[in-house]
């Protein structure tokens, strides 16, 4: 036994809106999935995990759909048009004899790379795909003093400008649709918040008993918290808690006031929000409330459910008190 074992640090779910806490989950569960020795060491646990996410993001793309489609069409296209431009802008710059300018362009196309973008895409996901790129390229420095250094950054504002303009149309969905689906996708983010829950609790008991013996589990923990780390990051910006980033106990911390709150302040009262989508859904940064999946967004709240301190003062940092298997 290791008890001094690296273990997954906690991180309150409920701080997220849907868009955010999709993209999360998302990420998380690519991350675990590239490693097949630890899915096989999570057995049923892992199983559960990606059928609730699939649930979850499943509903959530239903609730997307109730839209107004013609005027969601030309929307598409107007987005499509200044991405497609954007990038074409930035791949001429890859034979520019400006050196500055052809390697600011080569790191902002590194970071287009993760994110597969494809104007083809169904509308959600494309849209995801773009805003997590948009919000990758301003979450730091660098990037942003290459947008400027290409001379792009005024054709990047219009990509933001549109793409935020497109998740805003999606928003538009009949109160009577929106309605029946919020149950649903409220449900689906609750399961798959406890899921989430159970996989981090079941690692790190594996950490710390070492099972099976001589599994490598820094490197998995490593890059578990590394994502964990950088959601933490992005929604600090935008002022929502996500608890305290020391505590290794791997919890959501759901807390009895914990929620989402996409409108104007972290911490919704009813999880699952007015509709499933929230009334933000788009965000402006990475992973912040669009990230991954199809497209979350709503006031997901945490209610009286176990975790410790949650809520608007830091939702979920002592979730499971000292004991290192909490969730």
């Amino acid at each position: 036994m290791n008890i001094n074992a690296k273990l997954v640090n906690s991180i309150d779910c409920h701080s997220m809106d849907n868009t955010s806490v999709l993209g999360f989950f998302g990420q998380i569960k690519n991350l675990i999935a590239a490693n097949t020795g630890l899915t096989a060491n999570l057995s049923t646990v892992w199983t559960s995990f990606t059928a609730a996410y699939a649930a979850f993001d499943d509903a959530y793309a239903q609730a997307r759909r109730w839209v107004q489609t013609e005027d969601i069409a030309r929307y598409d296209t107007e987005r499509d048009d200044a991405l497609s431009a954007f990038l074409t802008a930035l791949k001429a710059l890859l034979t520019s004899p400006n050196q500055t300018k052809q390697l600011a362009a080569k790191r902002l196309l590194f970071i287009r790379d993760k994110y597969n973008l494809n104007t083809g895409d169904e509308y959600m996901k494309e849209t995801t795909a773009v805003a997590q790129m948009i919000q990758e390229m301003e979450a730091t420095q660098q990037p942003l003093d290459d947008l400027a250094a290409t001379g792009l950054d005024d054709w990047f504002a219009d990509l933001k400008a549109k793409n935020e303009a497109f998740l805003d149309k999606m928003n538009e969905r009949t109160e009577a649709q929106a309605g029946q689906q919020k149950g649903i996708v409220r449900e689906t983010r609750l399961k798959t918040e406890t899921a989430y829950k159970d996989v981090v609790r079941l690692i790190n008991a594996l950490a710390i008993v070492e099972v099976p013996e001589g599994f490598d589990y820094n490197r998995p923990i490593d890059l578990l918290n590394a994502e964990i780390e950088h959601y933490r990051q992005i929604l600090a910006r935008k002022g929502v808690s996500t608890g305290s980033p020391s505590n290794n106990n791997g919890g959501t911390g759901t807390g009895t006031n914990s929620g989402t709150g996409t409108g104007t302040e972290p911490g919704g009262t009813e999880p699952g929000g007015e509709e499933p989508g929230g009334e933000e859904p788009g965000g402006e940064e990475p992973g912040g409330t669009e990230p991954g999946g199809e497209e979350p967004g709503g006031n997901t709240g945490g209610g009286d459910t176990p975790g410790g301190n949650g809520g608007n003062n830091g939702g979920g940092g002592n979730n499971g008190g000292d004991d290192p298997f909490a969730g």
